[in-house]
């Protein structure tokens, strides 16, 4: 037997960067905003003890601040957020299954079918009452989920989970 290790030429190969990706579902943005208004309001409803047990913050002038402060920062955490929600999409190819995230950073996650150990389909109490759901994806030597695609149908999500199941066991 003779070893052979000849060149690919990688411009031939198929690139992820080229597949259509899929956005998520726009009713994930509003399970997004829902947790960022509960995070705000406890967050909001501390500061308010804070300075009323404070009495630095008896002036209104300190109050003013405190607040313009609080505004800006929950606007750029909205942004933040909406930025982050519009960079989700994905994309099912014939041998495996894309993630993109980031908008800053982009990433773009490709898990082939063969690699994957199992996946699962949940929803959280905003995601039930708006009826989405999240598909998570488990490749072999990892202990938590490699990729969790959210914002998807209930009925699109368990398809994609019975289609990775049929491609692993034919791969």
């Amino acid at each position: 037997m003779q070893f052979s290790n000849p060149d690919i030429d990688i411009s031939m190969l198929p690139k992820a960067e080229e597949s259509k990706l899929v956005p998520v579902d726009e009713r994930y943005y509003t399970v997004l905003s829902y947790k960022q208004v509960a995070y705000w309001t406890i967050f909001f409803l501390i500061t308010l003890i804070v300075m009323m047990l404070n009495s630095e913050f008896h002036s209104w002038m300190m109050v003013g601040i405190t607040l313009a402060v609080f505004a800006i920062l929950c606007f750029l955490n909205f942004r933040l957020t909406y930025l982050d929600f519009k960079s989700k999409a994905y994309a099912v190819r014939e041998h495996d299954i894309l993630y993109q995230t980031g908008w800053l950073k982009k990433s773009l996650h490709v898990c082939p079918y063969n690699r994957i150990q199992h996946c699962s389909v949940d929803a959280g109490v905003f995601e039930r009452n708006l009826g989405i759901s999240k598909l998570r994806i488990f490749s072999a030597g990892g202990s938590d989920s490699d990729i969790v695609i959210p914002g998807l149908r209930p009925e699109e999500a368990n398809n994609l989970r019975e289609l990775i199941i049929l491609k692993n066991q034919q791969e």
